[in-house]
């Protein structure tokens, strides 16, 4: 791997250890989700990097894909289990990574499965290494401390200005039979006390561009080259919302012209993930650099 590619992946992961490290000081009682995401993606740009997508914040049985409205008003809660996932992107190279937070430490168990499921994963993830055996080892270590993987959930790889490259790391035993090859990838185990299996709700936060065409609307064409401007990573609207205003779009034209652009499969969504109602869920993840000669864990 070329030496500019692992100096932009070790950049990014200094920018996500700051972002994460303010993230969880600022996640406080009553703290507004709006509040503490702004907060988190202006110090990524300040840090001279970029989002490498919406940073998500999922509660409870929430597991991903989460993120603050243009107008959110919800704010934490003592008992929330709160799962705080950044991306940051240097050059388009990317570090990944999650933490749960728990203020009245009702879950401290789960989060500590979680934490070790992902080092015993961690420990496995070398050049030429089965990439099952990461999901093994996840799924043994949240077994024996008595939750489950989520069972359709699970990490992948990170190319460059994309959040979901190969190859797919699952939580579980079985699945992929390739082996590690030298690239970035995402280890992100999560634990939950419910069934282990997430489904997609309505809300819809975050999207992709997928296409440039296919659309005559003029409020639709003036999003799409906003959109651009992300460079093919995932947005949120809010981001929309403000990067809209010097092209004096109105807030109801962003609206109807998003659900135009998703109608005719230019714009892709990633509706939110949630387990079971009542069930809880927790988040760890790691970027790694897998090299030939050695693993490198991003943010350290």
């Amino acid at each position: 791997m070329e030496t500019e590619v692992i100096n932009a992946h070790k950049k990014a992961g200094s920018v996500w250890k700051s972002a994460i490290k303010l993230a969880q000081k600022n996640a406080k009682e009553g703290k507004l989700f709006l509040e503490l995401a702004n907060d988190v993606e202006k110090l990524i740009l300040e840090e001279g990097a970029k989002s490498a997508f919406p940073i998500n914040l999922s509660i409870n049985e929430e597991a991903a894909h989460l993120t603050p409205k243009w107008n959110d008003t919800y704010a934490l809660k003592t008992s929330d289990i709160l799962k705080i996932d950044i991306g940051v992107a240097v050059d388009g190279y990317i570090c990944d990574g999650a933490v749960s937070v728990n203020l009245d430490n009702k879950f401290t168990k789960q989060i500590e499965a979680n934490e070790l499921a992902l080092a015993n994963a961690i420990s496995v993830a070398e050049y030429g290494k089965p990439v099952e055996k990461m999901g093994a080892e996840i799924e043994r270590t949240l077994k024996e401390k008595g939750f489950n993987p989520v069972y359709n959930l699970g990490g992948h790889g990170l190319g460059k200005n994309n959040i979901h490259a190969s190859p797919q790391i699952p939580n579980h035993k079985g699945g992929s039979k390739a082996k590690l090859e030298e690239g970035a990838i995402a280890i992100e185990p999560f634990a939950s006390t419910g069934r282990g299996n997430v489904s997609e709700v309505s809300n819809v936060e975050i999207f992709s561009l997928e296409k440039t065409f296919g659309v005559r609307n003029p409020a639709a064409r003036k999003l799409l080259e906003i959109m651009k401007i992300y460079g093919g990573l995932p947005f949120a609207e809010r981001w929309l919302r403000k990067d809209a205003e010097s092209n004096k779009l109105e807030p109801f034209q962003i609206t109807l012209a998003l659900k135009e652009l998703m109608k005719s499969g230019c714009v892709h969504s990633y509706p939110g993930l949630k387990e079971s109602k009542g069930a809880m869920v927790t988040q760890v993840e790691k970027s790694l650099l897998i090299l030939e000669d050695k693993t490198i864990v991003l943010g350290e």
